[in-house]
């Protein structure tokens, strides 16, 4: 079962790392906070698979606790950018800004609903990994 985790860690791993580029992407310099989520989240998942793969038992541990707090974060930050786009849009200014931060919003949830899952997974799975690894 942990293989089965390592391929989800290392899924969710290459879609935060994208959803990191996507955001620079879209949104130019005022991304950082999401390429920086992504690409650091992205590697620390990558690791996690990789280690997970060979049988680590550290390495479900750091995917897991990555997938909480990313959880966690990013909740906060959807949160954050939707109050901010709910005023954007009541003010009905400039349809570029309220369109960047749109997207913004749609990124950012969608990483929080992966990180979610991914958490779900883990916890759901974790009694077999801890007994297949070492």
């Amino acid at each position: 079962m942990h293989k089965n985790i390592s391929y989800l860690y290392a899924f969710y791993g290459a879609f935060l790392i994208g959803c990191g580029a996507v955001a620079v992407d879209i949104a130019g310099e005022q991304a950082n906070t999401a390429l920086i989520t992504g690409g650091i989240g992205g590697f620390l998942a990558l690791t996690a698979g990789h280690f997970l793969k060979r049988g680590k038992r550290w390495a479900f541990f750091l995917g897991a606790a990555e997938a909480g707090l990313l959880t966690i974060l990013l909740a906060w930050r959807s949160a954050t950018y939707f109050i901010k786009l709910l005023a954007m849009v009541q003010q009905s200014g400039d349809s570029a800004a309220t369109e960047t931060s749109g997207m913004a919003f749609l990124l950012t949830t969608a990483m929080l609903i992966i990180s979610l899952l991914t958490l779900t997974v883990s916890v759901m799975f974790a009694r077999q990994v801890l007994v297949d690894t070492k």
